[in-house]
């Protein structure tokens, strides 16, 4: 990856309050009452300053339930005049076309929003409240009738876990940009839930890399994506070599690939605390105490994570810079951070290591090609190609090969309209 790159936090999840109107079992932060010390507004605004200074890119305002922090508007103004994209993580029942307007004035990009089910009321009993779906719905329909880009998020459980591919393509049908699926890692207020078993956690990213695969093209910007399930980066690869996968999917697959919790993402709470991911208990320091370029730069977890410091399979692994595990999963379920993610079903193959972003250089004419692509997305598709090039074994990135790719994402929408089912699952 080119070094302008490297060293900052591309992607940041801000709690930016406890509070929450509903009370959902899986909740990683306990959300309920405000907490007693959540930064107050001056605090929340210097903060954004210093993630702009250290080139933060895209920041995520979540909670708790975000809409019910009374300055939220004011910081993402803030954050959006100070180059940052800003995006807002929310269970929907709070966001109407009022809210939706004004967090579109605010310059918020995008909002995303979670439904659990396509049963209203196996997503009211999950989430607490009655009615939670039906507003949900609206407040998709109000964000998309303002322009905001939309993604509907979805908890993985075994009480839902079949019809989450139906769900992706309900997202689709909808009109949203993206369908993004969260495998539970059992911490916070979810610590004694059951999950799903590695099977059928490995089953379900199959299902939904062929959702993927069905819709990528050029005029299809769909995006499907699996949250703390890095391993579908390895499955991605599998099927990019088998030759089952084209590259357009391919490429939306591995884009950010890996774990990225400590590497290009970290998450602040409701009082400062700075950890690698939301799903880490892991304080690296707080920002009243400490400024966030030296959490960032210095943290010694946090230097271990970059270098890939694992154990058991997942150090062993050929995918290990691909994908990594979840270390918040090999943490909760292990007690090591650092040992191998027990959701993933791979054994590691006696083999050279799998061409990595590491082993791939772009040469100058193809870094001034992907020069042009918007700075809030750059990142994203870089990594994209790269793992690409990673998992064909290309180590120079030329203009030739972005050729390739472009023409993969035409060919796959070609594809599609040809392919494209007659009736719905």
């Amino acid at each position: 990856m080119s070094a302008s790159l490297e060293n900052r936090p591309q992607v940041v999840s801000w709690n930016v309050t406890q509070a929450c109107n509903l009370r959902c079992p899986h909740c990683y932060l306990g959300a309920a009452k405000r907490a007693a010390h959540e930064l107050s507004t001056a605090e929340a605004l210097s903060l954004i300053d210093e993630l702009a200074a250290l080139g933060a890119e895209l920041l995520i305002l979540t909670g708790g339930e975000p809409l019910l922090r009374r300055d939220l508007l004011a910081l993402a103004r803030r954050a959006s005049g100070r180059g940052l994209m800003v995006v807002l993580g929310s269970n929907g029942t709070l966001l109407n076309a009022h809210a939706a307007r004004a967090l579109k004035q605010s310059g918020v990009r995008g909002v995303g929003i979670s439904v659990d089910s396509l049963d209203p009321e196996k997503h009211d009993a999950f989430r607490g409240v009655r009615g939670a779906w039906k507003k949900a719905l609206h407040a998709i329909d109000a964000c998309l009738a303002e322009g905001l880009e939309v993604a509907l998020q979805t908890s993985v459980l075994p009480m839902n876990h079949e019809e989450v591919p139906r769900i992706a393509e309900f997202a689709r049908e909808k009109g949203v940009l993206a369908f993004n699926a969260y495998f539970l890692v059992c911490t916070g207020r979810g610590e004694k839930l059951t999950d799903i078993t590695p099977r059928e956690h490995e089953a379900l990213l199959e299902k939904l890399i062929a959702v993927q695969a069905r819709h990528s093209g050029e005029q299809d910007r769909f995006m499907v994506r699996a949250k703390c399930a890095p391993h579908v980066k390895r499955l991605a690869c599998e099927g990019l070599r088998r030759g089952d996968l084209g590259a357009a999917a391919a490429v939306m697959l591995l884009a950010g690939a890996g774990c990225p919790a400590g590497r290009s993402y970290m998450r602040i709470g409701p009082e400062g605390d700075v950890t690698p991911c939301p799903y880490l208990p892991v304080a690296l320091g707080n920002v009243r105490r400490q400024a966030l370029r030296e959490i960032w730069q210095h943290a010694e977890l946090l230097q271990k994570l970059r270098r890939l410091e694992l154990r058991g399979r997942c150090g062993a692994c050929e995918f290990k810079e691909q994908c990594g595990g979840c270390r918040a999963r090999a943490l909760a379920t292990g007690g090591d951070l650092f040992g191998e993610d027990p959701w993933c079903t791979h054994q590691p193959a006696r083999r050279a290591a799998v061409p990595g972003r590491s082993a791939v250089v772009w040469n100058p004419e193809a870094l001034a090609r992907i020069a042009k692509v918007p700075p809030f997305i750059r990142s994203r598709v870089m990594q994209g190609v790269e793992a690409y090039a990673g998992a064909r074994g290309i180590a120079l990135i030329t203009p030739d090969l972005l050729v390739e790719v472009r023409a993969a994402f035409a060919r796959s929408q070609a594809a599609g309209h040809r392919d494209q089912p007659t009736t719905s699952g």
